[in-house]
């Protein structure tokens, strides 16, 4: 219910404050999470081309339900920190600035991907790679090559860790100071949801592909079902904080 008013604010309003293309949102969002139906991403773009319509009363609703994400996440460290009260100055600073830095966030990494994309065609530019190429494909290793250089999933993991540690580090109620300590549990958490989203991407095209019809319905509820599943285990990362903070003491 909150997800998708946040995917709203951040197609309709980046196209307000910023004079791009709003479909390099989607393609971000699409290294992040599954792959969602072909017409939902056409409303969104269409919302996002004609925000006048949208209005800017239709953009604050969709920022205070968006909100949602971030104070639930709060609510739910909060809970498996043992109950661990924090200040309503805290709550204030999730509720106002979660939203915004989230959209910041998502825009780094966008433009995160195109560094690395633009880095690694300079680097398939010289002749070495050619050779390194050509001794993969000798030992039937081809594959394991293009896995490690395929920028997508690259960019889809690091942006996973990044928005993990900008969760674990700021919205967590706990009292690590080591940064390291942080950055290890998102790491982990990453690598978990990274294969979680690739299981579920497969499961979509391999449905898609046997029903079209049906394929795209389950697609929806799948997607639903990611998220659910991607909640808990993010929680998963902040007891783990927890018990390592009990370590700590």
């Amino acid at each position: 219910m909150s997800f998708f008013p946040l995917l709203l604010f951040l197609t309709v309003g980046l196209s307000y404050i910023m004079d791009i293309n709003t479909e390099f949102i989607i393609r971000t969002l699409q290294k992040l999470f599954p792959e969602a139906s072909q017409q939902f991403l056409k409303l969104m773009l269409t919302l996002a081309e004609k925000r006048t319509i949208f209005g800017l009363i239709g953009l604050l609703i969709s920022f205070y339900f968006a909100t949602s994400i971030f104070t639930a996440l709060h609510s739910a460290f909060i809970y498996i920190f043992n109950g661990r009260e924090e200040g309503v100055k805290k709550k204030a600073l999730v509720y106002l600035l979660g939203v915004p830095i989230f959209t910041l966030t998502l825009t780094g990494v966008y433009f995160l991907g195109a560094s690395v994309s633009f880095i690694l065609d300079i680097i398939k530019s010289f002749q070495l790679w050619k050779y390194i190429e050509n001794i993969f494909g000798t030992v039937h290793l081809e594959f394991l090559l293009q896995a490690i250089t395929n920028v997508s999933l690259i960019i889809q993991y690091i942006g996973f860790v990044i928005i993990l540690f900008m969760l674990y580090k700021y919205l967590a109620p706990h009292y690590i100071y080591s940064i390291k300590i942080i950055l290890y549990v998102a790491v982990l958490i990453a690598f978990i949801l990274f294969g979680l989203s690739v299981v579920f991407n497969n499961y979509i095209l391999i449905a898609s592909k046997a029903n079209p019809i049906y394929g795209a319905l389950s697609g929806i509820f799948a997607f639903l079902a990611w998220l659910y599943l991607t909640f808990g285990i993010i929680l998963i990362g902040g007891r783990m904080l927890y018990y390592l903070e009990l370590i700590q003491e």
